[in-house]
């Protein structure tokens, strides 16, 4: 067996490269031919953070229950005079905020109703949600919005629905800020945070963040138990919204969630300062390339070590895919091991997909190099002392 030399290491990083190129071509192809889309879009859409979530959910018995926001279920109330109602309960308990995350878009045959509402609307100092709608990725602007009918400049509205360029299926991220026709606007979490916190977040904090779904859950009140649940009420952000409404239910990596409750994650990740940050690409491709090449590596000298054992046993080894492709699988699942911790402890998450898929493609991109220097090799004995090289004679 050769010795690990600089020449050799060169090489291991040679087959990442190989590798890292693989699986650029295998995307590129995957978002450019018609046919291959809905693979790429579930590579998209898969994130391991999803698997995180699950972990914590699952093995830490009942959650906490949050000291900062109350939600209000109106799913059974439909007329507007008794929504305004409700937001009158609420406003006598003394919240610190309150936030209707229902958009009344036009007004309706009960003219009273409408009346109330608005009267209501405007005097309580809530926070209402509206629809951002028409995204322009060339301007990464959205060109109509959707508001109640009783929007004026004295209501205080946040976007709702706008989580990136609104093409997601998983509601992993929020935002704080985006555009509508080249203005700046806040979004509902942001305005019932800073209202809130009473911290101002500055201008032009465009990035979409995660939401961190960490293991907590928030006191649910009905419409008609307001004023008996004062303790649950005064002094917190009071949500007012739908719990058991299916149009109002979205995909999150906890499963089906009413959008209330995504916006009380939300909330809750600017309130506690407790955003997930995440790896930029060029470090995700530099921390890919790293891992390819100690792929690489041990698995080079893994094949070597057991090619040179002679009793049965190694030799079985040798020759077993299965028990290679064994030990590559926990491989892989120590790498994903590492990546919870880190999430864990440190709150920094790691999109692992492509980090991943590359260390699976590391034995294709040896087999192209070994390939390739067994060829040179025929014409040029230089390339003989590389170690991906197979003499014929002893094989």
């Amino acid at each position: 067996m050769k010795k690990t030399n600089s020449t050799a290491l060169i090489e291991h990083g040679l087959v990442a490269v190989i590798a890292m190129t693989l699986i650029v071509v295998l995307g590129w192809l995957s978002f450019n031919i018609k046919f291959l889309s809905p693979v790429a879009r579930a590579i998209q859409e898969f994130s391991l953070s999803d698997m995180y979530y699950n972990i914590e959910w699952q093995e830490n018995g009942a959650p906490e229950m949050s000291r900062d926001i109350t939600l209000i279920d109106i799913t059974e109330v439909r007329k507007r005079d008794e929504i305004a109602n409700v937001i009158e309960k609420v406003k006598q308990c003394s919240p610190a905020v309150i936030g209707v995350d229902i958009i009344f878009e036009d007004q309706n045959y009960d003219i009273h109703g409408d009346m109330v509402l608005m009267d209501v609307a405007e005097a309580s100092g809530a926070i209402f949600a509206y629809k951002l709608t028409d995204y322009a990725p060339m301007t990464d602007s959205f060109q109509e919005r959707v508001r109640s009918y009783f929007a004026t400049d004295s209501i205080k509205e946040g976007y709702v629905n706008a989580i990136g360029d609104m093409t997601a299926t998983c509601l992993r991220r929020f935002s704080i800020e985006r555009n509508f026709r080249g203005q700046p606007q806040r979004s509902f979490t942001a305005q019932v945070a800073e209202a809130y916190s009473k911290n101002d977040i500055p201008l032009g904090k465009t990035d979409d963040r995660f939401i961190n779904y960490r293991f907590i859950d928030f006191p649910v009140i009905k419409y008609d138990s307001v004023l008996a649940n004062r303790n649950l009420i005064k002094d917190r952000i009071v949500l007012i919204g739908t719990i058991g409404e299916e149009a109002d239910m979205h995909f999150t990596p906890l499963g089906k969630r009413p959008g209330l409750k995504v916006q009380a994650y939300s909330i809750q990740t600017v309130i506690d300062q407790k955003n997930i940050e995440t790896t930029d690409d060029n470090t995700l491709m530099l921390l890919s390339l790293l891992i390819c090449w100690l792929t690489a590596l041990w698995q080079l000298y893994w094949i070597k070590f057991v090619n040179s054992r002679k009793n049965s046993l190694w030799v079985f080894l040798a020759n077993s895919n299965i028990f290679f492709n064994g030990i590559t699988f926990a491989w892989l699942a120590l790498l994903a091991w590492l990546t919870y911790i880190i999430y864990e402890r440190m709150e920094y998450y790691i999109p692992m997909v492509m980090v991943l898929a590359s260390v699976v493609l590391v034995a294709e991109a040896r087999d192209i190099y070994a390939a390739i220097i067994n060829g040179l090799a025929n014409s040029n004995d230089t390339f003989k002392k590389s170690v991906y090289y197979k003499d014929k004679k002893t094989s």
